[in-house]
């Protein structure tokens, strides 16, 4: 049978499996297993796995040799076939059935999972699940296309012959979640490539610099995926979404809309934006919830629209719209009339109308064109949504010729070929479907793609820019041990490091904690502030919030202890109703949804925050957050907007800002009792409305919180405590405006978190009397992964300053940071702001380039974390492929230990004994089993080992080696008395270097070119021991160069000046130099023509060459002046002492090759010899070079090798060193 066919007959079964009737057929007959049905024995199992079945197991079917691949089915007594109830019985299954697939079902044989534990040879390490879930009403085309590779005459016709393994691979793969998410993701990415080219959106929507709606098409995506999440969440009873199917099958358009046709433009406006804004962030109507009265006026209608441009109505969101493009209006009433309530700002309209400068009048403000006039409206035609696949040329999306006729899907069609769970994964919990946190890499990708500073696409930028899950995870539980440890320290005796593992794993069930120290441990999470301060689509929020449910669950199984925390924090509350208000919202959060609604609504309102520049990206974040509070409500269609609470308002939780510039805000606490009163004021304001659930009581709370900023502003410009500008900016940032950033980050102001010369401005949690210190921020741990954006693309950005005027980023990034460099990356300064964010003690974890361990912008970073910092975790990844598109990543989760002033920070300082866990990644086994692998080979390092002029994440041993060579020498610029130079940098080589053919020309036309003329080496042409000059030449025309002397030269430069040009666009980079003469100023220029030898500038092993010829060189080499020293400073720098030395020193690149920089080099102890030991040596550099010149293909291995064995010797190297150096230079 073909494929498809399978295919779809799998899907079939799947799509009416109800008993073990489809069972049967789908494994007996289509899947050809061979048919067992015979029960296994529970008894000897714990309780914790046999109380969760309604019966005993069934070994199903097998396959393979001898039968050893097993199909084994449990059915569940709960009614809702849970994931914690899974895992005990597959752990102790594993034992007695290796090679298996299990099939799990809940009591009523409704819901069904098929589960893969992947396979590795330690049985401890398999503790992957996997799952494919397969229930009424859902998407079941992944499902049905999984499950049919499975077909064991697909995977050999030998059905009884197939080794078990292989049958176990075949499942691993089927089971594969990333191949799912690059499938969807390279889906939407085409459809919305294609889409840019067709949709139009109003007016004052953001567009790209060629005009296409970037911005709107990701929002639009934004929501209607969050739509199809909730189309996930069912009723239990009846299998309904909370968004009827109907509203996404491309059938019953025609039913519901009067054009449907593929060009019209009425699916989006009539179905959609109806959904979207008046219905999702619209409140039941009262009637339906069981308060109003009969015949009163329903929330939910249509508006008149023969009347709406003049009536109160006009630019009212809350009313449907567009009844004249329905067929039947009634019937999309009546799908729409009984969605709950969802609240969060998400689907809220962004058209409205708002004051222009000073003027008492409005203008409209039309961004999605939810309008009844069509010049208003936005024009996305219904192909985009549903109809037949189309062919797409997306080659100059992509950059990519081959992708002139890409096959397009539309949106519809592509989110029903595939599975959604709303449940989060974690990393050993995984369903092989669509979860928030996938949809997540998915937007993070497409903002990859959009280029917020110039506002265009960026081509080929398709590439995975996320944080895999594994290390988001890690980096969290590393985070949390440092925090908890501190917390707890005193309170806790040894094997604290060891209790707390096994309370944040994810596999170990229970804890060891005693009551008292339980009491601790729930009172520190309730205390937690955390923070990402790049939060992207919120990968480290979401993980923090994952774990810290995970560990509520696990100390607090009731919810008792954190019911009781959030109640006393209410009663604290000095207001009588807003008091009253809290309880009853802490009762029913904890009343009857599922225990984690409570843990995660609570946490996320008082523990958890993030900050990005993108509000696009902000958006995404706090979609994440809904959903995860939305799957664990519970749907009654007999409560109040059906059991679903509507969504918190996290527009002061996860904001919008650019997080490297703040505000001098510490002076701020000084000032006057008015400016405390109205920032009281206003972040009880802010407060309330996260909370706030009626678009009335929004809007009236955003105009309180204008007023208030006013009278704020007002306040701060008289007390002259800020600057006009900044006071301006403070009291101008809006929370509520999801399309803009804020050019500048407080905490303070934001979050009402602000903490400065020892006083915190807002209270923490009840009982929390943790000391802070002068210069303290307000987080315990600011977690993520900054950009990575380098410094040359900072150069021409600019930012306005407290005084109100525009001035360079970098001379913003100068005055605020004392990591200052002109080279830095601008990941250098996050790693600075967070710490000043942090209080004292507080946790620091990032995942960054590792450049600054070992480059000169780095210095200061490392200084600065050396002296204020006490590092905890090291990891160094190298070009390990952590992302596909950032190389040499490195973790580092290290503890505040002081405040560091502006300007105080010292130039030397003097580490101490404390011992960080460090490691160095070896290339091999798979990036995620890092953790595994790390807590087996990570070793301690004393924080003295992190040297400023360079971090290696070697052990103690290797590195007092390393010391001990440099003890050893002497440094080599000492020993041959100059410096290491570099090549030349001439601005444009196309113009400078010639080949012989113009060489000679030009000295026929005059003679005088020959003056300037030299010979010439790339840095492509220096090879290790010798040169392959390739007959090339410079012009070089230094500083102060009379060019009348040269008129052939002249004549020949001529033809390029406009590119020659300093400083102007399209030519050199500016500086006091002529048009005629090479950019730099080379005073050294006499040393290329003494001997010397060359250096490559990026190499993988020592590459040093023997020049006696007086080459110029170009700037992509090094060459030493040694004079007499030449053959035998050759003979070192190509030894494999130097290459131990290299891969330790050196920047390293991807793939083990490695950077040389100069000052590393000139610092190479050169060891103490005699005459003679030089002479030694000399003479088997001169043998090879003779060697290579009759030959270049000639193996000189074996002269190398006695270079080595005389270069140890002159270091006094024992064996067992010998060794490390060669295993370091061999790496």
């Amino acid at each position: 049978m073909a494929q498809i066919e399978r295919q779809q007959t799998v899907l079939g079964i799947l799509q009416n499996l109800r008993d073990l009737e489809g069972l049967k057929k789908l494994f007996w007959e289509e899947l050809n297993y061979e048919r067992q049905n015979k029960p296994l024995s529970p008894r000897q199992w714990p309780d914790s796995a046999r109380q969760v079945l309604a019966e005993d197991p069934i070994l199903f079917a097998s396959g393979g040799e001898d039968g050893a691949f097993h199909v084994v089915y449990c059915r569940l007594s709960s009614p809702d076939s849970r994931r914690g109830h899974q895992r005990p019985v597959v752990s102790q299954l594993l034992r007695d059935h290796p090679y298996a697939l299990f099939v799990f079902s809940n009591k009523s044989q409704s819901v069904w999972h098929f589960l893969n534990v992947k396979y590795d040879d330690a049985a401890e390490k398999r503790r992957l699940v996997r799952r494919i879930t397969v229930r009424p009403g859902e998407g079941l085309r992944t499902a049905a296309e999984r499950m049919a590779t499975l077909d064991l005459q697909a995977i050999s016709p030998d059905l009884f012959g197939l080794p078990p393994m292989l049958i176990q691979k075949r499942h691993d793969e089927a089971f594969d979640v990333e191949k799912v998410t690059k499938d969807f993701y390279q889906e939407i990415a085409n459809w919305y490539f294609w889409a840019r080219e067709h949709a139009e959106f109003p007016k004052d929507a953001p567009v790209d610099a060629d005009g296409k709606p970037s911005l709107s098409l990701i929002r639009l995506l934004t929501r209607l995926i969050f739509g199809w999440f909730l189309r996930e969440k069912r009723n239990p009873e009846t299998g309904a979404g909370l968004i009827p199917d109907s509203l996404f099958d491309a059938r019953r358009m025609k039913d519901l809309l009067k054009d449907a046709s593929p060009e019209a433009c009425t699916y989006y406006t009539a179905i959609l934006q109806n959904l979207f804004f008046a219905t999702l962030n619209t409140e039941m109507d009262a009637a339906k919830s069981g308060t109003g009265a009969p015949g009163q006026t329903p929330v939910r209608r249509f508006l008149d629209e023969g009347d709406g441009q003049r009536s109160g109505e006009h630019m009212v969101h809350q009313l449907w719209r567009h009844a004249r493009q329905l067929r039947d209006p009634v019937a999309l009433e009546k799908l729409l009339r009984d969605i709950p309530f969802l609240n969060g700002g998400l689907f809220e309209c962004l058209d409205d109308r708002v004051q222009k400068g000073g003027s008492p009048y409005t203008v409209e403000v039309r961004i999605d064109g939810f309008a009844t006039d069509p010049k208003k409206q936005p024009k996305l035609p219904n192909f985009l949504f549903y109809g037949a696949p189309q062919a797409a040329d997306l080659s100059e999306a992509y950059g990519d010729a081959a992708r002139r006729r890409e096959t397009v899907r539309p949106l519809l069609d592509i989110l029903s070929r595939y599975n959604f769970t709303l449940t989060e994964n974690t990393p050993f919990d995984q369903e092989v479907a669509l979860d928030p946190e996938l949809l997540g890499h998915v937007f993070e990708n497409l903002l990859a793609a959009y280029n917020p500073e110039t506002g265009t696409v960026a081509r080929k930028a398709t590439g995975s820019f996320y944080t895999p899950r594994v290390v988001v995870d890690w980096m969290v539980d590393q985070a949390l041990l440092v925090y908890l440890k501190t917390v707890l320290t005193t309170d806790i005796p040894d094997g604290t490091d060891r209790k707390l593992k096994r309370l944040l794993s994810w596999e170990d069930e229970g804890h060891d904690f005693k009551p008292a120290e339980v009491e601790k441990l729930i009172d520190a999470v309730d205390g937690l502030k955390a923070i990402d301060p790049a939060c992207g689509s919120g990968a480290f929020p979401m993980g923090m919030l994952q774990k810290l449910v995970h560990v509520l669950r696990k100390l607090d199984p009731e919810n008792m202890g954190w019911r009781k925390r959030q109640v006393k924090a209410a009663e604290a509350i000095e207001s009588g109703p807003a008091r009253e208000e809290a309880l009853r919202a802490i009762e029913r959060a904890f009343a009857r949804d599922n225990d984690d609604y409570g843990r995660k609504l609570y946490l996320i309102e008082n523990c958890l925050y993030g900050v990005d520049i993108q509000p696009i990206a902000v958006q995404i974040a706090k979609l994440r957050f809904f959903i995860s509070l939305v799957v664990d409500q519970s749907i009654d269609p007999k409560e109040e907007n059906y059991g679903i609470l509507p969504l918190p308002n996290l527009e002061t939780k996860v904001v919008a800002a650019n997080s490297l510039l703040g505000l001098h805000r510490g002076q701020l606490l000084l000032g006057s009792n008015e400016v405390k009163r109205l920032e009281t004021e206003l972040q009880k304001v802010r407060h309330d409305y996260f909370t706030a659930r009626s678009y009335k009581r929004k809007k009236e709370l955003r105009k309180e919180d204008k007023r208030l900023c006013d009278e704020l502003a007002k306040a701060l410009e008289s007390s002259g405590e800020c600057t006009p500008y900044d006071v301006k900016r403070l009291a101008g940032w809006n929370p509520y405006d999801t399309n803009t950033h804020a050019p500048f980050f407080d905490p303070g102001w934001m979050f009402g978190l602000a903490v400065g010369r020892g006083v915190p401005t807002a209270p923490r949690t009840a009982g929390d009397s943790r000391p802070y210190q002068a210069g303290d921020g307000p987080f315990d741990i600011v977690i993520g992964n900054p950009p990575y954006v380098r410094q040359e693309e900072l150069k021409n950005q600019t930012v306005i300053g407290s005084d109100g005027k525009p001035r360079p980023l970098k001379d913003a990034l100068k005055g605020q940071y004392e990591c200052f460099t002109g080279t830095s990356d601008l990941y250098v300064y996050f790693f600075e702001r967070s710490l000043q964010l942090l209080r004292t003690g507080g946790v620091l974890s990032f995942i960054t380039s590792n450049k600054y361990f070992r480059a000169g912008y780095g210095e200061r970073l490392r200084t600065y974390l050396a002296y204020a910092t006490r590092p905890s975790v090291a990891l160094d990844f190298g070009d390990a492929p952590v992302f596909t598109s950032i190389a040499y990543p490195a973790i580092l989760v290290t503890q505040k230990t002081r405040s560091v002033e502006l300007g105080k920070l010292p130039k030397k300082v003097e580490a101490g004994d404390w011992e960080s866990r460090v490691m160095t990644w070896t290339p091999g086994p798979d990036i995620r089993e890092f953790p595994d692998i790390f807590a087996r080979d990570a070793f301690g390092l004393a924080q003295r080992d992190l040297k400023p002029d360079g971090w290696r994440m070697e052990s103690p041993v290797s590195l007092r080696l390393m010391e001990r060579l440099r003890k050893a020498g002497t440094p080599l610029r000492e020993v041959v008395g100059i410096r290491v130079f570099r090549g030349i940098t001439t601005g444009l080589n196309d113009a400078f270097v010639v080949d012989r053919l113009v060489r000679d020309r030009l000295i026929s036309e005059h003679q005088s070119s020959k003056e300037v003329l030299k010979p010439y080496l790339r840095g492509r042409d220096v090879k290790r021991w010798r040169c392959e000059p390739q007959d090339l030449w410079i012009i070089f025309t230094r500083r102060g160069c009379d060019i009348k002397k040269y008129p052939a030269i002249h004549e020949h430069l001529k033809q390029f000046k406009e590119r020659l040009m300093p400083g102007v666009s399209g030519g050199r980079k500016p500086g006091s130099y002529e048009w005629y003469e090479i950019q730099d100023d080379i005073a050294y220029w006499p040393e290329f023509e003494k001997r010397k030898v060359i250096s490559t500038k990026i190499s993988i092993q020592p590459t040093f060459s023997v020049d006696s010829d007086g080459f110029f060189l170009g700037n992509t080499s090094y060459f030493i002046p040694a004079g007499d020293k030449t053959l035998f400073v050759a003979a070192l720098l190509n030894s494999r002492a130097f290459s131990g030395y290299a891969k330790r020193v050196f920047v390293e690149k991807q793939g083990g090759w490695y950077e040389v920089q100069p000052q590393g080099l000139e610092q190479f102890p050169i060891p103490p010899a005699t005459p003679a030991q030089e002479r030694e040596i000399e003479s088997r550099v001169e043998c090879i070079l003779a060697a290579k010149k009759a030959d270049p293909a000639a193996d000189v291995s074996a002269l190398e090798r006695e270079i080595d064995a005389r270069v140890y010797r002159l270091y006094g190297l024992t064996p067992e060193e010998i060794r490390i150096v060669e295993g370091s230079a061999q790496r």
